[in-house]
C-alpha cells in the first residue's frame, strides 16, 4: 500500500487479486456467467493483463472483500 498518500494503486489491487486467485485449489474451473470457465492460471492471466474478465474478477473479488469489511457476511 502506498503509505503516502494512503490510496491503494490499481497494481496493489491486482497483486491482492493475483495473491488471493493463487489459494484456489488447482484443477477446478471457475465460471463467469456467459464467459464460460476459467482455470486457476487462466484468471490470473486475465488479472495481470487487466483484460475485461481480468476485470470482472478484480470486481467480484473487491465485492467480497468489502462485504467481509462490513460484516455482512455474519448478518445474513
Amino acid at each position: 500500500m502506498n503509505t503516502q498518500t494512503s490510496e491503494v494503486t490499481d497494481e496493489e489491487i491486482r497483486k491482492l487479486v493475483v495473491a488471493r486467485l493463487h489459494s484456489f485449489p488447482a484443477g477446478r474451473k471457475i465460471s463467469i456467467g456467459n464467459d464460460g470457465e476459467f482455470t486457476k492460471d487462466e484468471l490470473i492471466k486475465s488479472v495481470e493483463k487487466d483484460d475485461r474478465i481480468g476485470k470482472k474478477i478484480i470486481q467480484v473479488q473487491l465485492s467480497y472483500l468489502q462485504s467481509l469489511k462490513e460484516q455482512r457476511f455474519l448478518e445474513e
